[in-house]
């Protein structure tokens, strides 16, 4: 049987994991592992909370349960989480691989970032004369960032020459900051700097060209070197100057190291991988060939990948309609199914969104509710693809993340899972499979998953209004005292019932119904009995109504009936038993007082085509002909 391992990433980092899974896959024992790779886009100009959501993810698998884990502790844009995450596998006593900062009980393969950084160093001041150069860091607590700058610092140092501290600004590892320092840099009074030397490539690539936008002409103005030697980078003009980490050998080396504990052999706590110097153009060297061979690769594929962005776009767009159309969970289940049964292109051959299963039961339950019962509770699929073909036959949970996985299939697994959350409360996560078309590095994945969740928070949100209005509909519609329909309930329900008996073979009864001496029982037993009475009329009118019926309570102690019958025996019936049930009030005793009613109904006459409200008044004249016979007897007390 495969082993299973946990790699834990941040997706934009997504390049280097590539690279790593590259060198992995160059292993003979490759084939003897299933990678579960568990992703979040945190990042450090994200508000908190939308962090937390994605951080969530690595908490999701029961880390025992696997044969060993992998964490990039170094670039999960949350150095506490990373560590915590390492520590948490050695507790589970499974080997751990933390890449880049060492976690007592793990093996740390360890980026050697100084080897790298002083070559780059040494060859601006050697090879091109830099004097004064300028830094742009990652985040300022970072120790890969620490570590960059202070290499540079001493390099300068031994040279003679000093970085200054009004030099050195934080990109915070990304565009937003790193756009502001080169700003600052451009209009700082004493003039450009001969070099700006980034922490990563992708604030060189900022940096580069915010300035150029600003006039200069790079590298002829100023030099701008970065750090990792990714895609853009190499296909950007000019050609960045960098550092490579070499994530193909560190892939490489993390699958040895595996494969030597695993089989019980021991292992150096710390393995060091060297970085090295890539020459570029941005420091006005001339670049190799294989830089103009891969510039003609960017512009062969230029277009192939608008196509594939449009379609993704079109994609994320038809989604997003199918999601927030959806009346209900149970249409979104189905509609989801039918859209990704023909996505496959799109999202491969094993792909699965499982949700928490009190986000689909209860819509009304809190984000934290669903978030805390998560942690524990039981999860569904609500789209399940397995081997190319939806499928309703699987399930997952903690120990089964993944909901089609088969450990004893003929060929091993790459699994991406990430996670679907509304701020920092997570109701679950997407599972797709490797090579599949989202999965390619141009797409915006990131994206893709923030359309798909706000979708699903704006159909959240709509199921919960339409609650809400229902809610309010029904009390603005209901007699709060007897729960029957008031007069604006029985304008918006007669009028349906009166047309379909009107065109349908049954014949329209109206029944009036009205409290005998209700003065009376106001006057001598107070108003409290008053309401009792009222109370008690109308249970006795509810208790017996039936399906398509309606009761009503017309006026203060004024009731009424509304339905189709099939004959004049049913509002006989109705007539009776009311009634009954008032007679069974009044031998039960409780009361002071003896209640009784008149009643009075009229059923339609299709002949002589009359409306409802002469209907109405047909069966309160009646019913006011019973009540007059009473009043002879007890005097005129209403």
């Amino acid at each position: 049987m495969r082993k299973k391992i946990a790699v834990f990433v941040n997706g934009y980092g997504m390049e280097a994991l590539n690279a790593t899974l590259t060198g992995i896959r160059q292993s003979e024992s490759f084939s003897n592992y299933d990678f579960f790779i568990f992703v979040s886009y945190a990042s450090y100009d994200t508000p908190e909370n939308y962090n937390r959501g994605e951080l969530n993810i690595y908490s999701l698998p029961k880390l025992k349960d696997y044969d060993g884990a992998i964490v990039y502790t170094n670039a999960l844009n949350s150095v506490e989480t990373g560590i915590a995450i390492v520590k948490a596998a050695v507790r589970a006593g499974i080997p751990v691989i933390s890449i880049g900062i060492e976690v007592e009980g793990s093996i740390c393969v360890d980026i050697d970032n100084i080897t790298g950084m002083r070559e780059l160093a040494e060859h601006l001041i050697e090879e091109h004369g830099v004097k004064r150069a300028a830094i742009i860091g990652g985040y300022i607590d970072h120790p890969e960032s620490i570590c960059r700058i202070e290499t540079v610092k001493r390099v300068f140092y031994e040279h003679k020459l000093k970085i200054s501290e009004k030099d050195i600004y934080y990109g915070n590892w990304g565009n937003v900051l790193t756009t502001e320092a080169a700003d600052k840099i451009s209009s700082d009074p004493s003039g450009l700097p001969d070099a700006i030397i980034c922490a990563n490539d992708i604030m060189a690539l900022a940096c580069s060209t915010e300035l150029t936008r600003l006039g200069y002409d790079l590298p002829k103005d100023i030099i701008v070197t970065g750090y990792d030697y990714n895609y853009g980078g190499q296909a950007f003009y000019p050609v960045l100057t960098t550092v490579s980490s070499d994530y193909e050998s560190i892939g490489n080396k993390c699958i040895k190291i595996l494969n030597a504990v695993l089989a019980g052999h021991e292992v150096p706590n710390k393995i060091s991988m060297k970085s090295k110097l890539i020459i570029g153009e941005s420091c006005r060297c001339h670049a190799d060939a294989s830089f103009d061979f891969k510039r003609r690769e960017f512009g062969r594929r230029t277009y192939s990948e608008s196509l594939d962005r449009t379609y993704l776009e079109t994609s994320e767009r038809t989604l997003t309609n199918i999601i927030t159309d959806s009346p209900d969970y149970d249409s979104l289940r189905q509609n989801l199914m039918k859209h990704y049964a023909g996505e496959h292109e799109l999202v491969g051959n094993e792909f699965y969104i499982v949700i928490h299963n009190l986000f689909m039961n209860n819509v009304m339950a809190t984000d934290e509710d669903v978030h805390e019962n998560g942690v524990t509770g039981p999860v569904s699929p609500i789209v399940a693809i397995k081997n190319g073909k939806i499928t309703d036959s699987v399930y997952a949970d903690r120990s089964r993340i993944v909901p089609g996985y088969d450990p004893e299939s003929e060929r091993n697994n790459i699994f991406y899972i990430m996670p679907l959350h509304t701020g920092k409360y997570n109701y679950g996560y997407l599972v797709t499979s490797d090579g599949t078309r989202i999965m390619r590095e141009h797409l915006d994945l990131n994206a893709y998953l923030e359309k798909l969740m706000l979708a699903l928070r704006i159909q959240r949100s709509n199921i919960q209004l339409r609650i809400y209005n229902d809610s309010l509909k029904k009390i603005t519609e209901i007699d709060t005292m007897t729960g029957l329909y008031n007069r604006l309930g029985y304008e918006n329900k007669a009028i349906p019932i009166y047309e379909d008996s009107i065109r349908g073979d049954k014949l329209l009864m109206v029944m009036f119904i009205d409290i005998n001496l209700m003065k009376r029982i106001n006057d001598v037993f107070g108003h409290m009995s008053g309401d009792a009475a009222i109370r008690l009329t109308a249970s006795a009118i509810k208790s017996n109504l039936k399906d398509g019926w309606i009761g009503v309570r017309f006026g203060g102690d004024e009731f009424m009936v509304i339905g189709s019958v099939n004959d004049p025996e049913e509002a006989e019936e109705l007539k009776n038993a009311i009634n009954n049930n008032i007679d069974k009030v009044n031998k039960d005793g409780v009361w002071p007082f003896r209640l009784s009613i008149s009643s009075g109904y009229i059923l339609s006459d299709k002949e002589t085509k009359k409306s409802l409200n002469d209907y109405i008044k047909d069966a309160d004249n009646l019913m006011y002909e019973t009540k007059k016979k009473l009043h002879a007897e007890h005097g005129d007390q209403r």
